[in-house]
This record gives C-alpha cells, structure tokens and sequence, in this order.
C-alpha cells in the first residue's frame, strides 16, 4: 500500500489520484462480560469486512467469489487494514447481546485490483505483466560481468536484480526466472552483449513470452564517507529502464542510488547494489502498474443468443470453442429450445471483441453468423457448411 501511495502522490503522476471507493457497511459485535468497548471493536471490524465484500463484489461475480472464497477470505477479509485507508462509524446501537455499527469506510480501488491480478483472478486475459530482466552488474574487479544470459555469469551474485525482483513481487507483478528457463535454450544462441541494447532485450524477452523487459546497468563506487582507518562508505547506482515486448514502447524508467558502510568492500558493495535495486524496484512497479491499467478489462456479463442448435453436436463444439476464449470466465446455459439457445457468458472486455474472437476460430463442420452485436448482447446462428 505504502508503494502505492508513495507513487500517485509522486511527482510524476501528481496529478493522477489513487482509485478509492467508499461505501457503507453493518457490522455486528457480540457484548460478552458487559465489556461494550470489545463488542463495538467486534463490530467494527465486521462492518469493514462487510464493505470488503461491497468492493469485492464490484469486481467479481457470484461464481467467482464463491470458487474463490478461501483465497479471498485469506487476502482481503483477514486483513482489512491493509486495503481500508480510513474509516468512520456514522452511528451505533445495542440490541439484545449484539453491538451494531454503520461504518463508512474508503477502500484502495489500486490495492484491491493489485492483489486480486497477484492472485491471477481479477484481469483475466491480461494478467500482470510477466517480467524478464536483463541488468548488468558491476563485479567486484568493476567490469559488467555479471549477467544471467553470459554462460561463465553468475546468476546467484546479482544483488540490485534479487532486490529489485523481490521488490516487484511484493507489488504483484510476475517475475520470469532465468534459472527456469535457462536449461530449455543454449547460451550461444542468445548472442546478447554483456551490456545489451533494449531491441535485443525485448527480441529475446518476446521469445520467452515475457510481456515487458527491463534493460540497464548496477554499479557501485566508493563513496567520500569514512570513519576510522576500516569502515568505508559504498554507493550503488542502478539506473534501469522497462520496455514492452508486443510495441517496444518505454513504460518506465528510474535511476536510484544507495549507500552502504561496511569494512569489506564486497559485501560493502553488495549491500549498497541491493538498496538501490530494491529502490528501482519499488519505483518501477508503480509505474508499470499505472502503465498497464488500460489493460486491465472490466468483466461484464454477455447475453448469446444462438440459432440452429437442432444440430446438437454444432452447438456442443460452439460451447466448448467458446468456453477457450481467454478473457470468458463462466458460461451458463439459461435456456434450450428446439433450434435455440440462449447463454450467458462472463466476459472481461466489451462485445465486440467477444465477437471477432468469435469469428477467428475454426468450427470444422459449420461456420457462425454474427448478425446482430449490441452492448450486452451477441445474436449468432450455426451454419452447416453445405449452406455456406
């Protein structure tokens, strides 16, 4: 959350606010031992769960929250502090043994679609971004030797990239691992400089299906600060920059820079790297996350209405076809008459687009007439080839 805030408030996107949303909820607290301060606390946190589902639900539908509900309720519901930014309670009443509240309470819109993309259920088609980096780091002689795709690197001594991946985990976003991809593909065929540019980056990024690629340099100097004759000073300096692999667009940049004290220059300098990693790390999520929102699809719920299913088996093909389209979260058949059908269909994106993935798929022995989209609603009949 901390991430999140520090960024919509940034400069760089000042005049960007963070997603909230606030809604009202009732919580209940049980009054045990005469002690109304435990059950007013009882209820208070009831109502916050309550306007947790409120949001929850603004994302999800029914099926999902209840297929997901352990993850959720491990998530979202045990710990509420972490996406409730403030809260207030607007009135309160004793009845019986129960302790009830109104809570308003204004919930991180930011915090919740980042979690829920973590947990890969919010964003469907587009899921986080999967990340491969591509950082060279000074070694302790000063060359950039270390690097992941050089066969004689070692990959384990990278310190800024460890930080900066486990920095980007904590955001949410998903990292690709050289050390599992690395045994499908042989060194020579990388021909990546030690130092590469961001076009062959984002070449070998693309063949390993990573949606973005972050290209730049760690370095480590001494720095002017001393004490004693032992206790040196060390600056880390990663300057990094991330690229899509589908466009080659720059989505965000940072450079950052660390110090660390310490009598042994190596573990000086690790420790120096791995602050200014963890920093980049921290400075890039937030702007991937704000750059890949347009990716993020609203789940809507799509009226089909399907003619010519007198040929049973046509129709179980369409079902099945349709059920693969990514983005398609939950098909349900809503009614079956003698040549048609109607389903309805959770999808994340609009109706048109539910329309030319339609219309880019083989049915083999029939074929689809898409002759009526509206905003919620698709009207498609199953052709027999031999009436094509």
């Amino acid at each position: 959350m901390l991430l999140l805030t520090v960024f919509f408030s940034g400069d760089v996107l000042a005049e960007e606010q963070p997603l909230t949303k606030t809604v009202e909820a009732i919580g209940t607290g049980r009054l045990y031992a005469q002690n109304i301060a435990g059950a007013k606390n009882r209820a208070i946190s009831d109502g916050l769960v309550a306007a947790m589902e409120k949001v929850l639900s603004d994302f999800l539908p029914v099926e999902s929250l209840v297929q997901n509900f352990q993850l959720l309720n491990e998530t979202f519901y045990e710990h509420t502090d972490q996406f409730v930014q403030n809260y207030r309670v607007l009135t309160e009443a004793m009845s019986g043994n129960a302790y009830r509240v109104i809570v308003q309470a204004t919930i991180s819109v930011d915090q919740v679609q980042t979690q829920l993309a973590a947990a890969g259920i919010v964003l469907g088609k587009k899921a986080m971004p999967r990340i491969m980096f591509f950082i060279a780091e000074q070694n302790p002689a000063g060359s950039l030797t270390k690097c992941w795709w050089k066969e004689d690197a070692d990959i384990d001594k990278n310190a800024s990239e460890i930080a900066m991946a486990r920095a980007m985990r904590d955001a949410g976003l998903l990292i690709v691992d050289p050390g599992d991809i690395i045994q499908y593909i042989k060194y020579e065929d990388i021909r990546l400089k030690v130092d590469p540019d961001q076009l062959e980056a984002i070449d070998l990024g693309a063949r390993f299906h990573a949606d973005i690629v972050i290209v730049g340099k760690a370095t480590v100097d001494m720095a002017s600060n001393i004490m004693g004759a032992q206790i040196k000073s060390f600056k880390g300096t990663v300057a990094v920059s991330a690229y899509r692999t589908d466009t080659g667009e720059e989505i965000a940049s940072t450079t950052q820079t660390a110090i660390a004290v310490n009598a042994d220059a190596i573990t000086g300098g690790r420790d120096a790297l791995s602050s200014a990693g963890a920093l980049a790390g921290d400075k890039l999520s937030s702007q991937i996350i704000n750059a890949w929102r347009p990716e993020i699809k609203k789940l809507i719920m799509v009226e089909i209405i399907v003619e010519g299913t007198d040929h049973l088996a046509n129709f179980v093909v369409f079902r099945n076809v349709l059920t693969d389209i990514p983005g398609v979260n939950n098909i349900q058949l809503r009614e079956m008459k003698a040549d048609e059908a109607i389903i309805g269909v959770n999808f994340r994106g609009g109706t048109k687009e539910l329309a030319d993935e339609l219309m880019l798929k083989n049915y083999e022995s029939f074929g689809i007439n898409i002759y009526e989209i509206s905003q919620n609603s698709l009207h498609i009949a199953l052709v027999p080839d031999r009436d094509l």
